[in-house]
């Protein structure tokens, strides 16, 4: 068996204002991929721009490139914005504000307001719709598996300390700040607590996007328990631009410029980055940071023994965001893609069909059919 080195696994989780890590959007990537419907993965394996030969036909290793050019010349400035939500007066745990309309009526408190649309939420609206009109824009793909997983990092929903990187706390007794602890330092400690699921499961569907990473057991953990059993029953509403709605179907063009209602084909779903940065959001406000945090005194313990942490680790928070954001990108992809992808197959000779709905839960029903 390989043991990865110090410095490898350090890399991984190596934050530096990069929501969620290397890992997790690795994760995120990952969990997306085991989604995809087949003719829409056969599409993106077919053009080495989309997914390139380093990749060896997975999206993991494209997750992390919009953090890797942000110094770039032709993406310095510009892009290191998108990453971030972009409104005014939100300080959380002490004041929650969200935008709304725009008008001011409706949103958190009276306070929040947009400021611009150079941000993640926005972002996400923009590069589906530029995937959509060009099926062979690697940019815009790249930047959209990146950007669905910040939009579920609660610290990147927030206008307050860049996003926590200048709120302090302690991370089992050494110095740290909010933001690595939610890029990186929560993920690292799950894969310790989680050591099970280390040998492969009876999916070959799961186990054939899995590269052999330190993640990979985490990642079983998510699906065999998480999608099959923790959030089975919570799963349509997580493809919904409404909260309250159980169909897994388009809702109405919702007011919202950056809410972006998409769904044509087998595969229909609804893109909606505006109602899943609200979600998020929430969870930032409840619980993004410790109990009566005060950026202005000592550092607080974070770390495994504080009630903060406990509160994290038992509701799943985490675990739950991951999977969220993986399957809402595989939900958006299938829905982006599934038009051109199905018309490739057919056009190759090939099986163009999709699965019903908006993922490819092929394994789960097999899993229920052979009582796995």
């Amino acid at each position: 068996m390989l043991v990865p080195t110090l410095a490898a696994t350090a890399a991984l989780f190596t934050t530096s204002a990069h929501a969620w890590g290397a890992a997790g959007h690795e994760i995120v990537a990952t969990i997306a991929e085991i989604h995809l419907h087949p003719p829409v993965l056969a599409f993106l394996r077919s053009d080495s721009s989309l997914i390139p030969d380093y990749a060896k036909g997975h999206l993991a290793p494209i997750a992390t490139w919009p953090d890797r050019i942000r110094m770039v010349p032709e993406y310095r400035g510009w892009s290191g914005q998108l990453h971030y939500g972009s409104w005014d007066g939100d300080h959380p745990p002490q004041v929650c504000s969200w935008p709304g309309t725009g008008d001011g009526t409706d949103d958190e408190g009276g306070k929040g307001r947009w400021h611009s649309d150079n941000d993640v939420i926005h972002a996400v609206a923009n590069y589906t719709s530029r995937l959509e009109t060009n099926p062979h824009d690697w940019e815009s793909l790249r930047f959209l598996v990146h950007f669905l997983g910040d939009i579920h990092q609660p610290l990147h929903l927030t206008s307050r300390e860049r996003g926590g990187n200048g709120d302090p706390v302690l991370w089992e007794g050494r110095r740290t700040n909010l933001h690595s602890l939610w890029d990186g330092l929560l993920i690292a400690r799950a894969l310790r607590e989680h050591s099970n699921y280390t040998s492969p499961l009876p999916s070959q569907q799961i186990e054939s996007a899995l590269m052999g990473r330190i993640y990979d057991p985490y990642i079983r953990l998510l699906l065999w328990e998480g999608v099959r059993t923790w959030w089975r029953t919570s799963l349509p509403g997580w493809f919904t631009c409404s909260p309250s709605s159980s169909a897994l179907s388009p809702s109405p063009t919702p007011p919202h410029p950056a809410q972006l209602v998409l769904g044509a084909g087998p595969a229909k779903a609804t893109v909606c980055p505006v109602t899943w940065a609200t979600e998020t959001h929430k969870t930032t406000c409840e619980m993004g940071f410790p109990d009566g945090y005060d950026e202005h005194g000592a550092p607080v313990e974070a770390g495994g023994k504080s009630e903060f942490y406990r509160r994290i680790r038992d509701s799943l928070t985490v675990e739950r965001l991951l999977t969220q954001a993986g399957l809402r990108l595989a939900a958006t992809l299938n829905t982006v893609l599934g038009p051109v992808a199905a018309a490739a197959a057919d056009e190759a000779g090939l099986d163009g069909r999709m699965h019903e709905g908006v993922l490819n839960l092929s394994w789960l029903e097999e899993a229920e059919r052979e009582a796995w």
